[in-house]
């Protein structure tokens, strides 16, 4: 797998961080272990999704507050020891 050029360059890790191995662990069905790798995408891909299909579109609002709530996850994380 490729390791995160900002975790890699800073010790940080940035919002997406984790997220390939999360899609491992949903592709052979651990849901649990899944969620512990990345619960902020594991929570926000799919409500995103549901937001899209309920919406028909992702309008520039909405896109907006996905973006500030996606970086407020990639600060939050690096604060709290999950």
């Amino acid at each position: 797998m490729l390791p995160c050029p900002l975790h890699f360059l800073t010790g940080l890790d940035c919002p997406l961080c984790g997220a390939q191995r999360m899609l491992v662990e949903l592709a052979h069905g651990h849901l649990a272990d899944a969620f512990w790798l990345n619960p902020g995408l594991a929570i926000g891909l799919p409500a995103l999704v549901v937001w899209w299909l309920y919406k028909g579109e992702l309008s520039t609002p909405s896109a907006t507050v996905a973006l500030v709530v996606f970086f407020a996850w990639g600060i939050f994380r690096n604060f709290v020891q999950l």
